[in-house]
């Protein structure tokens, strides 16, 4: 779904998801276009998560400011930062782990946390490191691999409780805590 206010990117945005055909009858395209448009249904259910965007947004800063202030003294875990300017809505809760701080990497906590049961994830791979974009030429990218190294992301869906959460921080403590 697109939402926006501004008039000429709307009509752009009919135009590309409208196969960006330019002639009513003959299939003429003047760029490429797209099929993307959502069913009714599809978008009703659209419609209705909106209803609760607000709620949800709320739910994820909640998830992401316990999150925070938990790990904030475990050594070696970064979280995530909000910019002065901004306002963000954690849609993923994604902290970095220094090694050398916390005496274990990402993937090790990665594994530590699913053995528990818990549902984490590495943070994507960056688009110069994909096999699909090997034909790019993409040059070094240095900070976007220790950043992928790094990250992880934990659970922070708007469903996640607060005894979930908390057991999630309580394992990570547990094992960071065991290993320095």
């Amino acid at each position: 779904m697109l939402v926006t206010d501004n008039a000429e990117w709307a009509s752009r945005a009919r135009y590309l998801t409208t196969q960006a055909k330019d002639d009513p009858i003959e299939y003429v395209h003047n760029a490429v276009g797209y099929n993307y448009r959502l069913t009714n249904l599809l978008a009703a259910m659209g419609c209705a998560q909106m209803e609760q965007l607000d709620e949800f947004i709320e739910a994820k800063r909640r998830i992401a400011t316990l999150y925070r202030e938990s790990l904030a003294d475990l050594p070696g875990v970064r979280a995530p930062e909000e910019a002065e300017w901004a306002f963000s809505t954690f849609w993923m809760y994604t902290p970095l782990i220094d090694e050398k701080q916390s005496g274990i990497d990402s993937r090790r906590l990665l594994r530590e946390l699913n053995a528990n049961k818990i549902q984490a994830r590495p943070l994507w791979q960056p688009m110069h490191r994909s096999r699909a974009h090997d034909a790019s030429g993409s040059p070094s990218c240095p900070i976007a691999d220790a950043v992928h190294r790094q990250a992880i992301s934990l659970p922070s869906s708007v469903g996640l409780g607060p005894s979930s959460q908390s057991h999630v921080i309580e394992v990570i403590a547990s094992f960071l805590k065991k290993e320095n």
